[in-house]
């Protein structure tokens, strides 16, 4: 089977259940590998978006981190690589929710979102880190403002998986 099918397979599944237990050890290799080649430009951060949830969360961390770092030297306002970037954060909030990270995992994507300029583009990730954040330091009248707020709006769906194991 070709990479790209096997990769997307995995992925499904990754993100179905919230877990990498089903990514086999050869694909979090050639993940890594990838990611770890290339130059961090617009593809690779939407290929690292996707494939967050398929690393255990000590090898996201630190590739998380490897992105940051990079769009914080050459930032790149166009609206997808925002858009990826932002991703990336929301995308790994959600693993380290799933994966009971310490807040500290959490937090550089946090940290992060705040960082990023004020644009309608990504706004909406920039509200689903205030839930995560809001999910880390335990504050339930922001949580749930903003579960209502999605559920008002029709994306409720979107952070489903994150409320009923609250």
């Amino acid at each position: 089977m070709p990479f790209y099918l096997r990769f997307r397979l995995e992925n499904a599944y990754a993100w179905i259940y919230h877990s990498n237990r089903f990514v086999s050890g050869a694909m979090k290799r050639k993940i890594k590998s990838v990611i770890l080649d290339e130059n961090w430009n617009r593809p690779a951060y939407h290929y690292l978006s996707q494939a967050v949830v398929m690393l255990d969360i000590n090898e996201s961390f630190y590739l998380v981190k490897s992105a940051f770092k990079a769009y914080e030297k050459n930032k790149e306002n166009d609206t997808f690589t925002l858009q990826f970037v932002a991703l990336i954060a929301v995308n790994y909030l959600n693993c380290c929710y799933h994966q009971k990270a310490d807040k500290e995992y959490a937090q550089v994507a946090i940290d992060f979102l705040k960082t990023l300029p004020v644009d309608p583009v990504i706004g909406f990730y920039r509200i689903i880190g205030t839930y995560y954040e809001a999910i880390f330091n335990h504050e339930d009248k922001t949580r749930n403002m903003i579960i209502e707020i999605l559920k008002k709006s029709g994306y409720y769906t979107l952070i489903q998986d994150t409320v009923e194991q609250n």
